[in-house]
């Protein structure tokens, strides 16, 4: 009688070369997928922008008196007074008289503080939930960009349509916005502070009131002293918009399923 050994058998029934290679070629993809979605869940529970997205929004929106013209009347009488504040383009244009005169200081408060305030709210969530993301560039890059800011336009060095409307400020935000965007690794922020970055400088150089004029809006008497307006609030609602969204989005991503 002859005796039939079956191949399972005839191996001991052991997995050959190439079925232990597959096996373990299975395993390390397996594992790799799972670092991924790990490092993808560790960026998205780090991420936490939507604060600075709304300071600077709100900020922006309480600079608002500091852009409404004087009245026709006062500057006829001479009643608008001369500000104190040293000339500072940069951060306050080329207005000196009334509240406009003051913006300057405003936005180097403004600025000062939303920068601190963001790098301070990085630290805190850090030390709360374990994930830190490198928020000191993003601090540092907003005084010395201030810095030049305060000096370069003195020297010339700086185009006057770029800093005559007084918005030049938007474009430290938005370079602020950038290196933040590095820090979180987020495609979402980048996104926002290429958008915003693109309507702070269409605010430097050119007057959006036109677009509205063009669209039917014929200001009265009384509102020629808010057309200036537009250039300040479109890139105060970009952030107050994307604040608001970025609020919602990471805080269902936390949410516990």
């Amino acid at each position: 009688m002859t005796d039939e050994t079956p191949e399972s058998a005839a191996d001991g029934g052991q997995d050959g070369p190439g079925d232990v290679g597959d096996i373990a070629g299975e395993r390390a993809a397996n594992l790799l997928d799972e670092v991924s979605r790990l490092r993808r869940q560790t960026r998205t529970r780090r991420h936490a922008y939507w604060l600075p997205l709304l300071l600077f929004g709100l900020l922006t929106f309480l600079s608002v008196p500091f852009y409404v013209q004087p009245t026709p009347s006062r500057i006829a009488a001479g009643h608008t007074v001369t500000s104190p504040v040293p000339y500072l383009p940069g951060f306050g244009g080329l207005a000196r008289s009334g509240w406009q005169g003051y913006l300057a200081v405003y936005w180097l408060v403004a600025i000062a503080a939303g920068f601190a305030v963001t790098y301070l709210w990085y630290r805190r969530r850090g030390r709360r939930v374990g994930l830190w993301t490198p928020a000191r560039g993003f601090l540092i890059t907003g005084a010395v960009i201030s810095l030049l800011v305060l000096i370069l336009p003195l020297t010339g060095l700086v185009p006057g349509d770029l800093v005559i409307r007084g918005t030049f400020p938007f474009m430290i935000i938005a370079a602020g916005l950038a290196v933040l965007a590095w820090a979180e690794r987020s495609r979402a922020l980048t996104a926002i502070a290429v958008l915003y970055a693109g309507i702070a400088l269409v605010a430097s150089l050119y007057n959006i009131e036109n677009v509205l004029f063009r669209l039917g809006w014929n200001p009265s008497a009384s509102q020629w002293r808010l057309t200036g307006l537009p250039n300040v609030l479109l890139p105060a609602l970009i952030l107050l918009l994307a604040g608001g969204g970025a609020y919602f989005a990471q805080r269902t991503r936390r949410r516990p399923a």
